[in-house]
């Protein structure tokens, strides 16, 4: 069982703010299915709520089909706790959204380097911070039918890096980055905006895809943003030629 933020404040319910850090955990696999669940009297130490605060948060966990109740009095992760978790973080996206992305239904992360890193002058941009100040950046090689299929750069602004911790572990996240955000932050998508540009692959990109530097491929670049504008993460996702990525748009009325 993970550490976890235990910070609480209002004027969010306490019970949903607890049920919130649980999901967070829960979502980037540092609380694994079956694995036990704080008790209520855990519960009440850890976070300093009372046991009819805690008995809310586990059973409003049991009614998301989260937790479920095991052999003794533990409660316990449910089996495809995490996937439910992804899937209601996607669709609250897509609600929210005038236009949000779906990744690729096949890629999956092959490699992940997290780190801090010298920010190019168009992403300091993008955070809004001086040009070569660091910054965190993801770097994914992603696979599909066991051949890699895209190289994913993403940058996060300091505030974001701060409040979603494991962004800057080398190891995927199972419910997927932007998931993990929403659940550990409570921010959700409000904006996407993407560029599509045909390049020559750099040597970093051209040898992380297996293709020869000057290669052409196609980088999409996107900022995606939350109801305040401010931004939650910038990607680069780079293909090479022959290769192909689906994304569904779900376009909602104002």
């Amino acid at each position: 069982m993970g550490g976890g933020t235990t910070e609480l404040t209002r004027p969010v319910p306490l019970y949903m703010q607890v049920v919130r850090q649980l999901r967070a955990q829960i979502a980037s696999g540092v609380i694994a299915e079956g694995d036990v669940l704080p008790s209520q009297r855990q519960m009440m130490e850890r976070w300093s709520i009372s046991m009819q605060t805690a008995s809310k948060v586990i059973g409003s966990l049991k009614t998301e089909g989260l937790a479920i109740p095991s052999v003794g009095r533990d409660t316990i992760v449910a089996p495809g706790a995490a996937a439910r978790i992804a899937a209601a973080a996607q669709g609250t996206a897509h609600a929210s959204a005038t236009a949000a992305t779906a990744s690729s239904e096949s890629a999956a992360p092959h490699s992940v380097k997290a780190a801090k890193a010298a920010a190019p002058p168009h992403v300091a941009d993008a955070l809004a911070v001086p040009s070569g100040r660091r910054a965190l950046r993801r770097v994914e090689v992603q696979s599909a039918d066991g051949e890699v299929s895209a190289v994913v750069v993403s940058w996060y602004p300091q505030a974001v890096a701060d409040a979603a911790p494991r962004l800057a572990e080398s190891q995927p996240l199972p419910a997927g980055a932007l998931a993990y955000i929403a659940e550990v932050t409570g921010v959700r998508l409000r904006r996407v905006d993407e560029r599509y540009s045909a390049e020559a692959a750099g040597e970093a990109v051209a040898e992380a895809l297996g293709i020869a530097p000057g290669s052409p491929v196609l980088t999409i670049r996107a900022g995606l943003y939350d109801a305040e504008g401010n931004i939650v993460e910038l990607t680069e996702t780079t293909i090479p030629a022959g290769g192909s990525r689906s994304r569904t748009f779900t376009v909602m009325g104002s």
